[in-house]
């Protein structure tokens, strides 16, 4: 009982969140300048995408020690998710297209989770003067996942061993039994009324010896530690791992670093071959071919239009609320911002478990569901600490006194992927048919002016676009101000995120076949 449920939940549950971990320090890696070399590959071509201070440009580095120079400052086109020749996911399975200020279009294959991260820093423009000032104080590169995890089990295991330090109960504990085989004595204390297992030297200790002792403190009443064997392993484990660590981070990472920059500086970074996009490429490299839903303004708008009349399910219509108010109440909406994270199931589910011990696994379950409990609320708390911070923006572009310069215009298309699920495809005002969406809102859905029906905008529209600068746009339309569900996503900035974003809304207004 106890391994299926490591082997099924906790094991993928932490893999996935290292893996989640890791790119989000590359992530903040970039943003801050620092040293991040990416593994992956270039136009089929094995190596490494270096993005470093000491190189004027980003370098992308091959095995045969050819070095191409990839500057910033072009176009994310798309990306795709690539499978290896067998059918499954590969390790590196994300193919972004990008095109360079030069207009010369390469591929990358990065992970997965580098893959937007590198799209949207690579679109980005880098300024005139960003990086000679970061060479001259140059940090640290980022450190590797198994050094961080080795830092991370040394700091585990010194806190282990304070904690049996301060809190345990230095005692003399009586051998009641001494079995050589496993190096181990069968001790008691407390007037015989507590007994335990702990490691002693068979050879010297006899039946009835006093034995020195810490018992541990709650939640693991019972159970002891002798004041040599354990002390010593401890010391041994967290020196070892926090040693490994240490090399990791400030030796290993930073030398390897530098020679693929020596490598790329030695071999003369030349611009990409590839022959520049044409014209037809161009209109069309936003988005891909091969869709059943035109991502482009009459292909959404056309979706949303047989979504309202054939989709199953309530309809929509204008919000109770009338013009010169919100779509739901500010109150509400703050309420639902700031607490509206599913570590609340995560906190009652290991409370539950820690006070009904259905896993059977004694004082264990304590320290189990305790930790999970611990995380739920670090979640809870740093999600409304994040969440609090962009209510004021939000809630002042709401008010009617918001200066009419601060917004924007730009057409729009509303699409439901299920009853509470609604989102906003804003287009820019000036652009065609055939024109590609910018951003993606979503929008809290509220009650409808018509009986057994959920409040929204039209189909499609013009709307006026507040940008808080905060990750979040508030949408006028007819006079209703739309807050946000959730932080916009930039589709030019962020194409593969946003064309799965795009796709999961677009997808459930497909056209039924043999319908018009």
């Amino acid at each position: 009982m106890i391994g299926s449920f490591l082997a099924f939940v906790v094991f993928p549950l932490v893999a996935a969140g290292l893996v989640r971990w890791a790119a989000a320090r590359r992530r903040r890696g970039l943003a801050a300048g620092r040293a991040v070399h990416f593994r992956g590959r270039l136009d089929g071509r094995k190596g490494r995408l270096l993005a470093d201070p000491r190189l004027d440009t980003p370098v992308f580095l091959d095995r045969a020690g050819k070095a191409t120079a990839l500057p910033r400052g072009g176009a994310a086109l798309d990306a795709n998710v690539l499978t290896a020749p067998t059918g499954e996911r590969a390790l590196e399975r994300v193919g972004l297209r990008y095109r360079t200020p030069d207009g010369v279009t390469v591929r990358l294959r990065l992970a997965t989770s580098d893959a937007r991260s590198v799209g949207a820093w690579l679109s980005e423009d880098p300024g005139p003067s960003g990086a000679p000032a970061a060479a001259r104080r140059l940090p640290l590169p980022t450190a590797p996942l198994w050094a961080v995890l080795c830092l991370a089990a040394s700091l585990l295991v010194g806190l282990a061993a304070a904690d049996v330090e301060l809190l345990g109960q230095h005692t003399t504990a009586r051998v009641l039994r001494v079995v050589p085989d496993e190096g181990a004595c069968r001790v008691a204390w407390s007037g015989g009324t507590l007994h335990a297992t702990v490691d002693c030297d068979t050879a010297r200790v006899r039946v009835g010896d006093p034995l020195p002792i810490v018992a541990l403190p709650w939640p693991f009443l019972g159970e002891a530690f002798d004041t040599v064997t354990t002390p010593t392993v401890a010391a041994v484990a967290g020196g070892g791992f926090g040693l490994l660590g240490l090399l990791g981070a400030v030796v290993v990472t930073p030398l390897a670093c530098a020679r693929r920059v020596r490598r790329a500086q030695a071999a003369g970074p030349a611009l990409p071959e590839g022959s520049p996009a044409g014209p037809e490429e161009e209109a069309e490299a936003d988005w891909p071919d091969g869709l059943n839903i035109e991502l482009t303004y009459a292909g959404l708008a056309a979706a949303a239009r047989h979504g309202d009349r054939h989709r199953p399910g309530a309809r929509v219509s204008a919000p109770r609320r009338g013009p010169g108010q919100t779509s739901v109440s500010p109150r509400r909406w703050v309420l639902v911002t700031v607490l509206g994270t599913g570590g609340w199931w995560f906190l009652t589910v290991s409370l539950g478990a820690m006070f009904d011990d259905r896993f059977q696994l004694g004082r264990w379950r304590f320290l189990v569901f305790g930790a999970i409990a611990v995380a739920a609320l670090a979640r809870i708390g740093w999600y409304a600490v994040d969440r609090s911070a962009v209510c004021g923006p939000v809630l002042r572009a709401a008010r009617r006194d918001t200066p009419d310069a601060e917004w924007q215009p730009m057409r729009y298309v509303r699409l439901r992927q299920g009853p509470g699920e609604m989102a906003l495809v804003l287009f820019r005002a000036d652009g065609g048919e055939v024109a590609p969406p910018r951003f993606l809102q979503p929008i809290p859905p509220c009650r409808g002016s018509e009986r057994r029906t959920v409040g929204g905008p039209a189909a499609v529209g013009e709307a006026l676009v507040h940008d808080t600068g905060l990750g979040m746009l508030v949408c006028e339309i007819d006079g209703v101000r739309y807050l946000p569900r959730g932080r916009v996503t930039d589709l030019a900035a962020d194409p593969y995120r946003g064309r799965s974003m795009v796709l999961g809304y677009a997808e459930s207004h497909r056209r039924s076949v043999g319908r018009r």
